[in-house]
């Protein structure tokens, strides 16, 4: 819950183009350390950690499919107060598929710069079980909503490879005691990456970004520190020394963290990540 600390779009894909619905199919895998500063933390200070991340995209016919998981304190630093005090090795996830709708009409429904349309769907998850006096703990979303691509002209200094959103209704089953079994509020999100510069010998630039915005929420709980948005907006630049070897450096933007006002909910972080990836 207290951890949203992923790298979208910055796992491979900056030689894929999205355009109208084809057969087509690939799928990328990547594992990355990283080393944030300053996380934010609506529940207790601003700290730092190590965090192994694995993620995966999948593009095969209609289904379009994106998921990571987070590992937090890799390296068992017991000084870490982060994600509440409730597991100093907690373990956070997203799991996100989305299905063309023009390949399941088997028509081009591309108007303007949207070149493709989605049912969208997510799923968040974290690894914290049990019940403390305020509540459940644990995390468990749903969301439901429409998706797109979206093309954006090239630039004489900026390449956008792929440039996504989707806009969800959001359903509660745990979210550590607030507004839970019921719908809840809605979730706007862009994602995008690209190229900045290709060297001849094919190391490059690269960068990607997205953007989560969290409105509507209610405050059924009776938390005085609840809000009802939240704000992250991270942008990462890499270095790609081959196809499958880079190095990132993020700088991530939060307002109301966890959808509180309270601690280090509004803290800026920055992180530097070593990636591998593969795709077949």
């Amino acid at each position: 819950m207290l951890k949203k600390f992923l790298l979208l779009g910055s796992i491979g894909l900056s030689t894929l183009s999205f355009a109208k619905y084809e057969p087509w199919n690939f799928t990328v895998l990547e594992g990355s350390l990283i080393k944030g500063n300053a996380l934010p933390n609506g529940f207790g200070a601003s700290e730092k950690d190590v965090i192994f991340e694995v993620q995966g995209t999948t593009r095969y016919n209609l289904l379009d499919l994106y998921w990571f998981v987070d590992r937090s304190n890799i390296f068992k630093n017991s000084s870490l107060s982060d994600k509440n005090g409730i597991d100093s090795n907690y373990t956070y996830g997203e799991i996100s598929p989305r299905i063309s709708l023009d390949g399941l009409t088997n028509t081009n429904l591309s108007i303007g710069p949207i070149s493709e349309w989605f049912i969208a769907t997510q799923f968040d998850f974290d690894n914290v079980h049990g019940k403390t006096d305020y509540g459940n703990q644990g995390l468990r979303k749903y969301y439901i909503g429409i998706g797109n691509y979206i093309s954006i002209p090239e630039m004489k200094y900026l390449k956008f490879d792929y440039f996504k959103t989707n806009l969800y209704a959001r359903y509660v089953e745990k979210n550590y005691g607030r507004n839970e079994k019921q719908w809840d509020g809605y979730l706007f999100n862009i994602a995008y990456g690209g190229t900045i510069y290709k060297f001849e010998n094919g190391m490059k630039f690269g960068f990607s970004g997205w953007l989560d915005y969290d409105f509507g929420a209610k405050n059924t709980s009776g938390y005085n520190k609840q809000t009802h948005d939240s704000l992250q907006w991270q942008n990462q630049i890499r270095f790609y020394f081959t196809n499958n070897l880079s190095v990132s450096y993020t700088y991530q933007i939060n307002n109301h963290f966890s959808q509180v006002n309270q601690n280090s909910s509004n803290q800026n972080n920055e992180s530097f990540g070593i990636h591998y990836s593969i795709m077949f």
